[in-house]
């Protein structure tokens, strides 16, 4: 190993932490800070592919996730009205032989607590909450980075460098890159979970299904080792006829304004309303609303980096869900910074540039084709009849992605 830097990390949710286990795992000093007052995740399911699986088992983490991830055996496509099966893919041993890894399901919290023990283990990690980075000045091969901590206390902090991982809604991005904040999507997630056990055995399920129908769309899936089952409903505000806030979620007025025209399937709607009467409370409510936001896509390195700031996870390339991968870009962010300071272990400008010059590629596709599958998936009249057709006639063309499930950084044997 060359060099070991110092690294204050901005953020202590998903890419935060990841960050901090790749980097100490280097040998690198590592003082990550959250604003929050205890680590914690806000939301219910995610999904992590092989991608990001290939990175996690390469950090030690595989039995870990196996104790608690949920592994669908296929991923099907379904009419939102109908329940007509559009396509399916096999995932399962599938997944293994083509890409090396499964296809999995979490918790969010879950995912989050895996790699909190995990970054918690490192003699290289201090951690602080309370404390928030709100901006940065680099020096030749240093930074100083501004910060709030708790009863009105500011100070500064000198490092080698500064990884933010401050969210979506990064306070350090609009300072730093002069970015413009994220703005509305006209797109809101209902999100929840529920025990399968909870549920007769015509709703349960083991596959990632997509309903897709006009302005809306549906993705389920199990989580935590099949036990429960995570639903979100996404739907355009043109069928709300409502403004949405962050927060508790009314399904039953929210169905009603979604079957004024035409009625959903029989499975969605009882699936619906046994979450909305037996699901897990979340914020004192079975369901969640949560309006969606959206940036454009990063054109350049100079978007996730400058000078010594490196952006990670959603504060650099922020993407709507619809290909399941925010969570996931962010892992891999983590293991491609490892793998540039090792290549580049005695100059970390240069690992920077390295970094940013492949993420920017990557993440830039990412956006791009998340951006397209919501298009994708709200289609309706003719469009929607050309997608359902190629969905069965060539549903692995259709559905499996290899230059995302086969490509981004391919971890060493450690």
């Amino acid at each position: 190993m060359g060099h070991a830097y110092s690294f204050l990390i901005a953020g202590g949710g998903i890419a935060g932490l990841s960050a901090s286990i790749a980097l100490s795992m280097q040998g690198h000093t590592i003082k990550l800070i959250e604003r929050q007052s205890n680590f914690s995740e806000v939301g219910a399911g995610l999904q992590i592919g092989p991608n990001a699986w290939r990175c996690l088992r390469a950090w030690g983490l595989e039995d870990d996730l196996r104790e608690y991830c949920s592994l669908p055996n296929a991923l099907m496509a379904r009419d939102l009205h109908d329940g007509q099966t559009l396509g399916q893919v096999l995932l399962g041993a599938r997944s293994v032989e083509r890409y090396g890894a499964p296809y999995a399901t979490f918790l969010r919290a879950d995912l989050h607590k895996i790699l909190l023990d995990r970054a918690k283990q490192s003699a290289f990690l201090s951690c602080a909450n309370g404390y928030e980075a709100i901006d940065a000045n680099s020096q030749d091969n240093t930074i100083t980075v501004d910060v709030n901590g708790p009863h009105g206390w500011k100070g500064q902090v000198d490092a080698d460098a500064l990884i933010a991982a401050d969210g979506v809604f990064s306070t350090l991005k609009t300072r730093i890159l002069s970015k413009e904040p994220a703005t509305p999507s006209g797109m809101t997630a209902f999100r929840g979970t529920i025990k399968q056990s909870a549920l007769p055995e015509r709703l349960r399920s083991n596959a990632v299904c997509a309903w897709l129908g006009k302005h809306m769309h549906v993705v389920i899936y199990p989580v935590l080792r099949n036990e429960w089952l995570n639903v979100v409903l996404i739907v355009s505000e043109k069928l709300l006829q409502r403004p949405t806030q962050r927060g508790p979620a009314d399904m039953q007025a929210t169905l009603e304004s979604l079957t004024r025209k035409k009625p959903i399937h029989h499975e969605l709607h009882d699936l619906f309303l046994a979450l909305q009467a037996h699901g897990q409370p979340t914020h004192g409510a079975r369901w969640t609303e949560w309006p969606l936001s959206i940036c454009k896509p990063i054109r350049s390195a100079e978007d996730i980096t400058s000078g010594r700031t490196v952006f990670v996870g959603d504060a650099a390339h922020p993407m709507v869900p619809f290909l399941a991968q925010g969570a996931a870009m962010a892992i891999e962010d983590a293991e491609q910074l490892q793998q540039s300071i090792a290549q580049n272990p005695d100059d970390l400008t240069a690992a920077i540039a390295h970094f940013a010059q492949i993420r920017a590629l990557r993440c830039a596709k990412v956006q791009r084709q998340s951006l397209r599958n919501g298009k994708i998936f709200h289609m309706s009249g003719a469009s929607a009849w050309a997608r359902d057709t190629a969905l069965h006639l060539a549903p692995t063309w259709a559905m499996d992605k290899p230059w995302l499930y086969a490509q981004g950084p391919v971890p060493v044997t450690r």
